[in-house]
């Protein structure tokens, strides 16, 4: 049973990289491959998209074998189903997931974040709002407890 159902299919566009590599959408135009971060697959073919997503799964089984911190920046609808996919299929990660806004699911009904909130909480997802993303920033890293940086980052805005 569950009160509120987020299906959310992906982001496509990574603000970050200069191409808006994102994992979540393949990486097809020609130009964009060899500056992307996994040059070495062709993701214009099905074998390309299914090699990379098997690599990933052993990158985060791999982090998984030795409690690794995770941090998912973008508490909207993708953010949240990956860190809860992280928590579930990978219990061992230590998970923290933040945003700008001052709560999860910025767009949903109040009492849907607060749901969100508490279940987080509940698995042990630590979650910070109302937090702008600044990697550069020594007090950043301080404030969401990863004084030293996560040991993998999954940005999750600019939908």
């Amino acid at each position: 049973d569950f009160v509120y159902c987020v299906i959310a299919a992906g982001c496509n566009f990574g603000p970050f990289h200069k191409w808006g590599e994102s994992l979540w959408f393949p990486t097809i135009h020609e130009d964009a491959r060899p500056e992307g971060s996994w040059p070495h697959l062709d993701e214009r073919f099905l074998e390309g998209r299914r090699r990379h997503i098997l690599e990933e799964y052993g990158a985060i089984k791999a982090l998984n074998d030795k409690a690794a911190s995770i941090l998912v920046v973008g508490a909207g609808f993708i953010g949240v189903e990956w860190v809860t996919e992280l928590q579930h299929f990978f219990p061992n990660l230590k998970l923290t997931i933040i945003d700008f806004l001052p709560q999860p699911l910025g767009p949903l009904p109040a009492n849907a974040a607060k749901y969100c909130e508490k279940y987080m909480a509940k698995v042990g997802i630590k979650q910070f709002y109302a937090t702008k993303y600044d990697a550069k920033s020594p007090e950043f890293w301080k404030k969401i407890e990863l004084p030293n940086g996560p040991d993998k980052e999954y940005v999750c805005i600019g939908v």
